[in-house]
């Protein structure tokens, strides 16, 4: 579509304008945001028109030099809802980023950074309206190029190296394990790389094969989305990261593995219910177990890594509904749960770009991203406290905000799917709606500790600065909040645009569209009254706040601290200790580790009490695995011994076994009429001389 080449063409402005002005700065820092945040608004401008059912143009056929597949580009309602949440993102990232960079402008090759932040957002454009596998491979091979470039910025840095080269392994080795087998199936099936023909490849009749490859696109897509055991790389990745990377990195990339499952089942048929029930339960073990490991984190990027494990949980949740939905011939329930997951990735995306931007501005202000030493940080940036607090109020699922309609969508699905009268899928639905309600209870406290222990109290630590954030910042981060409330308040409305992608992922389903319009109706008018309770709230609060400062200005008394006279910011609760119940209720599976150092004597001296929770998936799985694969290549002595000599005679005996096999396997045959090179004709005709006893020979 012309919109994605428009699009391009504004990012690859803005990767070469910020490269070309390097050595003016501050020219480059604006020529590159300007691409993003352009771009962005075309994203959301194109994707809308395809959204509403308007006509859009016809892209011009682009030259392609490779000899397989082309460049397509198609923007159907899949590609649209994805083009509007990264488009959105990007915005705000793009207005957040000046504040951002400015301050580091002649301290580092901040032209580099923006530079590969224009290409990331061009590698996700290309990924989600790629309408040929190639092109799509290759803004797949892109998007984790560019990221783990970005990742890995700080290369000074022992972590960030660390995490891009964690990222870029797991991510490479989910394509080559589900990604590039799915697509290579399709791809022979079809007789063609062009996804157009990759839909109907495989029938219902041939459900053994459907079900391999689609829980092999899971293991492929998922590792790039982050759904257990495959995350272990987010909470590497994105707190090393610099925070609009982290922001693109939660908000988009990530999403890109939904939008490829997505993609992946609305080519295949309706999958047995034994898939939904699969991705029901690996979505509760999702979601339930990254909140948990949310809340015991010490580093707030580290929590939100985590806690963008768990919406990918929420969103695979409602894909898996849909899938039910689709298995059992229940077209209300495929659509409550597929509009969920399409409405939560639009959501997540605004309300964790909000949370990490905010987040970001408290490490720009401050340097410190431990939340222990923190606090009251609400007071000397107030506007920034406002936003993290918005952001932490819709992550949580409460209304008035985005996060509240989309997982009432999941939860009606599920509670009509326990409603069909089939005990399996009931006992599904019933455990999903109850995993639900605990993630979101979990989040409330996780949040809540984040938010109380950072903004709110006495600073922890009296040698932290902090400044105000820059206005560009809150800008960009004001974006994105208005876009929660948008969505909240105008619900009816994204509920409408649903209806093109619900047309590509599962046309059959729309029958249950009225469902949907039934329940959208009355979320606005909830968003809406929830507003004006919200603002009548504030406005008392500011009223009494006011008048008690009026009154008790030249009186003012501390707190009552139980008789205490010296109270001092120690006394304060940490975040350990304030989640510390909730994370020992579920010390089966977390495993807290604990060193205590007891007090002893009279006049003890010193005692300290050290909590830390390790991901289970990283030290009880992949950590054995990888050692023993090391040991094993060490003790592949003949073949590492660090003579150069024996190295290449390896690789020429590799080359020659290669091309003996393909000899072998790939003979020239005499009567096949073909077009051959003079050489090879020449060869052919005196083969064919010494076989008849060389009488043709001069």
């Amino acid at each position: 579509m012309i919109a994605a080449s428009h699009t391009l063409a504004m990012v690859g402005s803005g990767a070469v304008g910020s490269i070309a002005l390097a050595r003016h700065p501050r020219a480059s820092l604006f020529v590159s945001l300007a691409g993003i945040v352009v771009a962005g608004l075309a994203c959301c401008g194109n994707a809308l028109q395809v959204l509403v059912g308007m006509p859009t143009p016809i892209a011009p056929d682009i030259e392609w030099p490779l000899p397989i597949g082309s460049a397509t580009f198609v923007l159907d309602g899949l590609s649209a809802w994805f083009l509007l949440t990264i488009g959105a993102l990007s915005t705000g990232v793009g207005v957040y980023s000046w504040g951002y960079f400015r301050s580091g402008l002649g301290h580092g090759s901040v032209w580099a950074a923006t530079a590969l932040l224009n290409i990331l957002v061009a590698a996700m454009v290309i990924t989600v309206c790629a309408g040929d596998l190639v092109v799509f491979m290759f803004g797949w091979e892109l998007m984790s190029l560019s990221a783990f470039l970005l990742v890995g910025f700080d290369h000074r840095n022992s972590k960030a190296r660390h995490g891009a080269w964690m990222y870029l392994v797991a991510t490479h080795l989910g394509t080559a394990v589900g990604v590039l087998p799915v697509f290579g199936a399709f791809a022979a099936t079809a007789r063609s790389t062009s996804f157009a023909g990759f839909a109907g490849s495989f029938d219902s009749s041939e459900s053994a094969v459907c079900v391999a490859l689609f829980f092999l696109g899971l293991v492929g897509f998922g590792t790039k989305a982050g759904i257990m055991p495959m995350h272990v790389w987010l909470p590497e990745a994105h707190p090393v990261a610099p925070s609009p990377v982290s922001v693109l990195m939660s908000g988009a990339v990530i999403m890109m593995g939904i939008y490829a499952l997505l993609r992946l089942i609305s080519w295949l048929p309706p999958l047995s219910r034994g898939c939904g029930y699969a991705v029901v339960a690996i979505a509760i073990v999702t979601g339930v177990t990254a909140i948990l490991y949310a809340m015991a984190q010490r580093q707030y990027k580290p929590m939100l890594a985590y806690s963008s494990v768990e919406n990918i949980g929420i969103i695979t949740l409602g894909i898996g509904l849909g899938m039910l939905g689709r298995a059992t011939h229940q077209p209300i329930v495929a659509v409550l749960g597929f509009s969920g997951a399409l409405l939560h990735v639009l959501n997540h995306a605004l309300f964790k770009g909000l949370l990490f931007l905010s987040a970001g501005a408290v490490l720009h202000a401050t340097g410190v991203d431990n939340i222990e030493r923190l606090g009251g940080v609400a007071r000397r940036d107030p506007l920034n406290a406002a936003l993290f607090l918005f952001g932490c109020v819709a992550i949580c699922g409460l209304p008035p905000l985005n996060g509240f309609v989309s997982e009432f969508l999941i939860y009606s699905g599920l509670l009509r799917g326990a409603g069909l009268g089939l005990p399996l899928v009931t006992a599904f639905a019933l455990v999903g709606a109850a995993a639900l309600a605990l993630i979101g209870g979990l989040a409330l406290a996780g949040f809540s500790k984040l938010f109380g222990v950072m903004f709110l109290g006495e600073a922890r630590d009296a040698q932290i600065r902090i400044h105000a954030t820059p206005m560009s910042m809150v800008i960009g981060m004001s974006i994105l909040a208005l876009g929660c409330v948008a969505i909240a308040i105008g619900a009816p409305f994204f509920g409408s645009l649903l209806d093109a992608p619900l047309r590509t992922v599962a046309v059959e389903c729309l029958e249950g569209r009225g469902a949907l319009d039934s329940i959208f109706s009355p979320l606005a008018w909830v968003g809406v009254l929830c507003l004006v309770a919200v603002g009548v709230a504030g406005a008392l609060i500011a009223f009494r706040r006011r008048r008690s400062l009026a009154e008790f200005a030249s009186d003012r008394q501390v707190t009552w601290g139980c008789g205490y006279a010296a109270p001092t910011a120690r006394m304060q609760y940490t975040g350990s200790s304030y989640v510390w119940k909730l994370m020992h209720s579920f010390r089966n599976v977390l495993r807290p580790q604990r060193s205590v150092l007891r007090p002893a004597g009279c006049f003890a001296e010193e005692s300290s009490l050290d909590t830390r929770t390790l991901d289970i998936a990283v030290q009880k799985g992949y950590q054995p695995v990888f050692r023993a694969v090391a040991r094993g290549c060490e003790r592949l002595w003949p073949l590492q011994h660090g003579r150069i000599q024996l190295y290449l005679t390896y690789l020429i005996a590799t080359l020659l076994v290669v091309f003996a096999v393909e000899a072998w396997f790939s003979p020239f045959s005499v009567d096949e009429p073909s077009i051959v090179t003079p050489a090879v004709s020449m060869g052919r005709s005196l083969e064919g001389a010494i076989s008849h006893g060389g009488d043709r020979l001069p």
